[in-house]
């Protein structure tokens, strides 16, 4: 299913009822401010390739391997695993790279943004004929442990850093708008590059049994939210609640910038199958 939304397209909007006892949903950043400004100051000094843009290719479609739980469903997983035998590149966001690799998937590219020092498992193993497109925010110990691999760095949009790239890139770089995750970010990334048509798997926004496809225990026993979209209930964390927000917002203003077909029963999918089903409500309920 494709998703096509002009500018003016009227968004969905997504009915929560609350199932913790908190007064309001926060979602902030997993890392201190401080020590991602530290990141971004030492990792701009490694003299590495940036992202840049690329010219639009619309006719070339990428298979974006996310690290939701429907990446267990045996028809997402054909679906994906057939347009890979085809030839439609595999690009990966963190554990959806080793989530491949076990199924003998080889990604031939794959994005990391979180700047937790022990997300350097994200990149392993290290493989040849992949890029790693590693965010500036991401700890200095997977720059040095991907030393002589083939290594681009990029840099987010909204961060509050640009005076560090500024010194050392002057006006000669390009920050990846985006939101709260590696997939909000990766989708926008993508696009830079030149590659709006995406095929996009395990990009739930939602609990489906499991949080994730694999092993993440960082994200165990996490309060959960019931979503309503459409008449459909989703199970869902504060930080899947924020980044379908998000989506939400990124379709209603760019969307005609992108052709998406996101696979799976996830919240996601759910809210691109029922765009004008949905009653606009902006603030949690």
């Amino acid at each position: 299913m494709s998703l096509q939304i002009g500018v003016n397209s009227e968004p969905p909007s997504i009915n929560v009822e609350k199932r913790f006892p908190v007064p309001e949903i926060i979602c902030e950043v997993n890392e201190d401010k401080d020590k991602i400004r530290e990141n971004i100051k030492s990792n701009v000094q490694l003299g590495l390739p940036q992202v840049q843009p690329y010219e639009t290719q619309w006719e070339k479609t990428i298979n974006l391997v996310c690290g939701g739980a429907s990446l267990k469903d045996e028809k997402v997983y054909q679906y994906l695993l057939d347009k890979y035998l085809r030839g439609v590149k595999v690009i990966t966001v963190n554990g959806a790279y080793k989530w491949c690799l076990d199924r003998d998937i080889r990604p031939s590219a794959q994005i990391v943004l979180d700047s937790r020092e022990f997300n350097n498992r994200f990149v392993d193993p290290i493989i040849d004929k992949c890029k790693y497109l590693i965010s500036s925010q991401c700890h200095p110990s997977m720059f040095e442990k991907l030393k002589e691999r083939d290594v681009y760095i990029w840099h987010c949009a909204g961060d509050d850093n640009f005076d560090l790239l500024k010194e050392v890139y002057g006006d000669d770089y390009f920050p990846v708008m985006g939101g709260s995750t590696v997939t909000s970010r990766a989708i926008h990334l993508l696009r830079l590059l030149g590659f709006p048509k995406l095929e996009i798997y395990g990009f739930d926004s939602c609990i489906m049994e499991h949080h994730h496809a694999y092993e993440q225990s960082e994200n165990d026993d996490e309060p959960v939210l019931n979503v309503m979209v459409s008449g459909k209930e989703f199970k869902c964390t504060a930080a899947h609640y924020h980044q379908a927000k998000e989506f939400v917002d990124m379709i209603s203003k760019t969307g005609e910038h992108y052709d998406l077909a996101v696979h799976g029963d996830g919240l996601i999918s759910h809210i691109i199958k029922n765009p004008h089903s949905l009653k606009k409500k902006e603030e949690v309920e």
